[in-house]
């Protein structure tokens, strides 16, 4: 997972003039809290220059990224 996650991380970084956004969808759910919070602290360090799309099932991110005071706009599916 951290491989793939290198891969996309590398080709969207490489995509100069585009600015799309980076998407992504349930791509931590293997990684255990420490790794999970230095992704999100990259992420949040890439997102002022990118918008970043997070998709996931699972509360931990949130968690993560409240403890961590990082910013974040949350939209909840019910």
């Amino acid at each position: 997972d951290q491989i793939y996650f290198a891969l996309r991380f590398s080709i969207a970084g490489s995509m100069k003039g585009e600015n799309l956004p980076l998407i992504l969808d349930d791509c931590f759910i293997q990684y255990d809290n420490g790794r999970l919070e230095n992704i999100l602290k990259i992420l949040s360090k890439m997102s002022r220059k990118k918008q970043i799309l997070l998709f996931t099932c699972h509360h931990r991110e949130r968690e993560l990224l409240d403890r961590l005071g990082l910013k974040y706009k949350l939209i909840q599916l019910t």
